[in-house]
């Protein structure tokens, strides 16, 4: 993804540095430094808003959003921050693409200091009885955004979203959670929307137009064909964690029954959503390799 950003940056740069304030020298540091290290979310963010203003001509933006993706310095860890602890361009951004027309809460101190518990007791587990995912999780992730849904449990609300102009980002919601066993499978979860999103860099999973729609097994709501193959895999991946932790024996009894419980249910929910990508799905080549190793792991776990 960063090599991807970077050779596109490139072509962007070649063509419009002049009109938006860029040198060629300064250009080539940025796009070096996005190949060699691991970068902040909001430098695929800013990308994507440039693009936008420069083919909206609005090049006072364009050159505030090359700007702007010159301040980011290389981000080497996972933060976890509360949705407005960021600045306020970059709060903005998330709002934009991870919520729409929402309504979220601001978690208050006592249910944010909560969820940094429940998160860093999640990574303890995975590191433990998981570690491969441990690892992978924190080389996708730079950063997890947490906001607060209504506690009105009949209000629209959310658990996670991940975006691909966002790479590397996660938004969870602080009571979307209730244990550390739920905040490892979120994490798990939404982690592997940025993996797909990674595999389609060169190209879609699916060849389906956007306004064709399907059920999902994690949405009442019909989805596109992407959303549908998204949520199936990702359910594969939340079972292969149930799976390996148990194996491991680090789950209490209460984590273990919950684990077993959960376990029957995204057994369910991969057959569902498998069986309307195997009906309705046109599969790239990427999407099919993807989608055969979700399968192959589902039938040997069975």
């Amino acid at each position: 993804m960063r090599f991807r950003l970077a050779d596109t940056l490139d072509y962007v740069f070649s063509q419009v540095g002049d009109t938006i304030a860029v040198e060629p020298a300064a250009a080539r540091r940025l796009t070096d430094s996005i190949r060699a290290t691991k970068q902040s979310p909001h430098v695929f963010g800013a990308y994507y808003d440039l693009v936008f203003a420069i083919e909206g001509d609005d090049l006072d933006g364009a050159r505030k959003l090359a700007a702007e993706l010159f301040e980011h310095s290389p981000q080497a860890g996972t933060s976890i921050t509360r949705i407005d602890e960021r600045a306020e361009r970059e709060e903005d951004r998330y709002r934009r693409l991870f919520l729409a027309d929402l309504h979220v809460e601001l978690p208050d101190d006592a249910l944010m200091a909560d969820c940094r518990r429940r998160f860093d007791e999640a990574f303890e587990l995975l590191d433990t009885g998981f570690p491969e995912m441990a690892a992978e999780i924190r080389e996708l992730l730079r950063e997890i955004v947490v906001a607060a849904g209504p506690e009105d449990p009949k209000a629209l609300t959310f658990d996670g979203a991940s975006c691909y102009m966002l790479w590397g980002a996660i938004l969870l919601n602080a009571r979307g959670q209730k244990t550390v066993l739920d905040t490892a499978q979120a994490l798990a979860h939404e982690s592997g929307h940025n993996l797909l999103f990674g595999f389609s860099s060169s190209g879609p999973l699916v060849e389906n137009a956007d306004d064709e729609l399907f059920s999902s097994p994690l949405r009442k709501d019909p989805r596109p064909m992407d959303g549908v193959f998204h949520a199936t895999y990702v359910v594969a991946r939340m079972h292969q964690t149930l799976i390996r932790l148990l194996a491991s024996g680090v789950l209490n009894a209460d984590q273990t029954a919950a684990a077993q419980a959960d376990l029957a249910a995204h057994a369910r929910n991969f057959a569902i959503g498998d069986a309307v990508v195997r009906e309705g799905g046109r599969l790239t080549e990427v999407g099919r390799e993807t989608i055969e190793a979700a399968r192959d792991y589902m039938a040997s776990a069975a």
